[in-house]
């Protein structure tokens, strides 16, 4: 057990460095994407719940703090597979996980930290990463400022409702509400957009 505490402290903790250097060095150079959308089709309260839960983000600082602890507490001298070992450690990586999607729904509401507004993004043209479901959100990549953000995205009530998948690729940001960018084909008319 004690192999796999120290394995997950070098991958989640590798991860987050890479995570780190990204937003220090403010380039592409390393580039990792921390959030994942889930494919569910269910109700959008439980997929917008289910993508937070299983975010990549989640996921790495559950393993960091997973491995942390149990690797902290078998150098200690506890048994590294003693059940109270591996139950401290658990906790431990479901605290960190919690606490880090806590802090970061925290900064994404009252936007602290950020240096443009969403309002920023809307005009710029984007392509859909992940496909747009009926009631679910897909992902939109955009390159503002020269960095590609990824943004969660619903179809702007205003675009056509009969547009094929192909015309769905090409989007232009319409509207920006609650950190959700509201797309349209980037073909159509965007003049009769309110």
């Amino acid at each position: 057990m004690y192999a796999a505490y120290l394995f997950c402290v070098v991958l989640g903790g590798g991860l987050l460095l890479l995570s780190v250097l990204g937003d220090l060095l403010g380039t592409n150079a390393v580039d990792l994407e921390l959030e994942a959308d889930l494919d569910v089709d269910t109700d959008s309260d439980v997929h917008h719940t289910a993508s937070k839960i299983f975010s990549i983000r989640t996921v790495i600082y559950t393993l960091f703090g997973f491995g942390a602890v149990g690797w902290l507490l078998s150098r200690s001298g506890m048994a590294p597979d003693a059940p109270s070992t591996i139950t401290y450690a658990a906790v431990g990586g479901m605290i960190s996980g919690s606490l880090v999607n806590r802090v970061f729904g925290y900064l994404r509401r009252t936007e602290t930290g950020m240096l443009e507004a969403d309002t920023s993004f809307v005009g710029l043209p984007g392509q859909i990463t992940l496909p747009l479901g009926s009631g679910s959100t897909g992902n939109v990549a955009i390159k503002r400022g020269g960095r590609r953000h990824t943004l969660r995205a619903l179809p702007h009530t205003s675009a056509a409702s009969n547009a094929s998948a192909d015309e769905w690729r090409n989007v232009v940001v319409v509207e920006m509400k609650d950190g959700i960018a509201y797309v349209a084909p980037s073909d159509q008319d965007l003049t009769a957009l309110p």
